[in-house]
């Protein structure tokens, strides 16, 4: 197990070009966070909160779990095609009564005239995620009154609702418009606050908003029969870190190490090395396939493969490295992290068959710049990317700060535990392209 050094130079003119650059694209992401918790503005939040309700992420601050991790997915989705910030939908991936859930909340604040667009694919997308790891979905539904008439075509994901693994519960705390109306008698268990919905089915009714919040707890306690908490590593190889051991060098260099032009190579050495418990990573090959680092770390004390692009156009040497990296993790049941890069380099490309071979891994992908080679992006799996050039051609799970990349990959590799560790028989995670 080597340990990673850096040749990151506070002094380089590269250093303050980058960090600038990266310091300039967070505020524009900040901006939009903004826009997104605000919802439907000022007047909106105000005139529902007269009527004695809560805003969804106030519902589900008050339904997770105390000081536990929570990550929202695509918290500014619609932005770049008109669409309000967060497209009037909160999801994200949260701890209730000690059981990793996935939460999806809409907005009744954010008039949108029904669902938009990057509402219905961000719902899509984190019921895939769901399914994929054996997550209890729980949902927290009200509509805005005006859209409670409207109408709208069956949506394709709710499909999917009958054929998870885990429970599937909704809350219902308002007037559902067509789009949402369904949900209630698909739910493996809905309730609603007395005079507040019309659900055609409830299980239970309750008082208030917060009694509902606690009857929601009260059910995941038990209806769900498996508990989160994956056992990291009990004890690492011999010269590697101890489990958890923090990186050797700042998160906050981060910002430094993007590179400026969202086209150009962020080295992976640098990212990894402010990334990995210990700054460790037990490099596989290293002599061979240049276009790709691969090797086996750890991140809060979660194995990790790692595969990661250097901008050089993909060769047969660097696929079969990287085919055989990924039968490894797969034998080992350890996810694969990919970071990918822009291809920077004109060649022939020969990296089908690595492709092919994530195209059914359990993997998450960090995407450093923009026209990432196509075998970084295939596959399911979570996807993050930095906030670099324009990301409105792929889907993503989340646009984060540099600096927090630990911590969400660390919350992701927990859940890829827990859903492994949980072992449903007969039950296989659905494995699909992310759309």
């Amino acid at each position: 197990m080597a340990t990673l050094d850096t040749a990151l130079d506070p002094r380089a003119p590269s250093f303050l070009d980058n960090r600038s650059t990266a310091q300039a694209a967070l505020r524009a992401l900040d901006h939009a966070h903004g826009q997104a918790r605000d919802g439907g503005g000022e007047k909106e939040v105000t005139r529902h909160h007269a009527r004695g309700k809560l805003l969804p992420r106030e519902r589900i601050e008050l339904l997770v779990d105390t000081d536990t991790a929570l990550l929202e997915l695509a918290a500014t989705a619609g932005r770049e095609t008109g669409e309000p910030a967060g497209a009037g939908l909160v999801t994200a991936l949260g701890v209730v009564d000690g059981i990793e859930c996935m939460l999806i909340a809409n907005d009744p604040t954010v008039r949108v005239g029904g669902p938009s667009t990057a509402g219905r694919r961000k719902f899509a997308r984190a019921v895939e995620l769901a399914a994929r790891h054996l997550l209890p979905l729980v949902l927290l539904l009200e509509s805005t009154a005006d859209d409670e008439r409207g109408t709208g075509a069956p949506d394709p994901s709710f499909a999917r609702l009958s054929r998870m693994a885990a429970p599937v519960l909704c809350a219902v705390f308002g007037p559902l418009d067509a789009w949402l109306a369904p949900l209630p008698d698909l739910a493996d268990h809905a309730l609603t606050v007395r005079g507040r919905g019309d659900a055609t089915r409830v299980d239970v009714v309750a008082e208030d908003e917060r009694d509902a919040l606690r009857l929601l707890r009260q059910t995941v306690r038990q209806l769900v029969t498996f508990r989160h908490g994956p056992r990291p590593a009990e004890s690492p190889p011999a010269g590697a870190a101890r489990p958890d051991a923090p990186p050797r060098f700042e998160a906050e260099e981060l910002l430094a190490v993007a590179s400026a032009d969202p086209r150009g190579v962020t080295e992976p050495r640098e990212v990894l090395a402010r990334v990995l418990d210990g700054s460790d990573l037990d490099e596989f090959r290293p002599q061979r396939g240049p276009a790709v680092l691969a090797g086996f770390g750890a991140v809060h004390g979660h194995r990790v493969a790692v595969l990661a692009a250097t901008g050089l156009a993909v060769d047969a040497e660097s696929a079969d490295k990287g085919v055989e990296l990924a039968r490894l993790a797969a034998n080992a049941g350890v996810p694969v992290l990919v970071l990918a890069n822009p291809v920077v380099e004109t060649a022939p490309d020969a990296s089908a068959p690595l492709l092919r071979a994530l195209s059914q891994a359990d993997r998450m992908t960090l995407v450093l710049g923009v026209d990432p080679g196509a075998w970084t992006l295939a596959g399911p799996g979570f996807r993050f990317a930095w906030p670099v050039g324009d990301l409105t051609n792929e889907p993503y799970d989340g646009v984060i700060d540099p600096r927090d990349t630990r911590t969400v990959l660390g919350i992701c590799l927990s859940v890829s535990a827990s859903a492994a560790r949980r072992g449903v028989p007969g039950h296989v995670a659905e494995r699909e392209v992310a759309s």
